[in-house]
């Protein structure tokens, strides 16, 4: 926290995924390769308690994977209960198969409130149709 000594270098949760709404949005029978755009919201729980909205631009490969890159802005409370901040997180995604590996990092300059001067990297791994998962934030500074 801003003017507050952080307690935590390494924040953890769990994070549920909320919906999905891709354009354009295709069956199993899409021609790739693809672009394609999706708003993805997520519901956070554990050091971070809040739910966020993703932009994602995903680019579909002939081996029914992929990558991405995403820009997802996270309004959360420091634990449950704590003061509230937003932050943007920086993706960069690869999926297939095996499921989803996300890499993130803290956007420079963007937190506010509670989590104005925020900055680390992490990131999580969600298993194929996997609705929640584990995610990890390295906190810098």
């Amino acid at each position: 926290m801003l003017g507050t000594v952080w307690v935590m270098d390494i924040l953890t949760g769990t994070a549920t995924f909320s919906s999905w709404d891709e354009d354009p949005a295709y069956d199993s029978g899409a021609p790739v390769p693809r672009l394609a755009h999706a708003t993805v919201v997520f519901a956070y729980e554990g050091d971070l308690v809040g739910t966020s909205t993703c932009q994602y631009v995903l680019h579909y490969t002939d081996d029914a994977g992929g990558v991405a890159v995403g820009i997802e802005r996270l309004a959360a409370r420091l634990g449950e209960g704590g003061p509230e901040g937003s932050v943007a997180l920086g993706q960069d995604p690869r999926f297939g198969a095996g499921g989803v590996d996300v890499t993130w990092s803290v956007v420079p300059g963007s937190g506010t409130g509670a989590l104005a001067g925020l900055a680390g990297a992490g990131g999580f791994t969600a298993p194929p149709e996997g609705k929640e998962w584990t995610w990890r934030l390295e906190r810098e500074g």
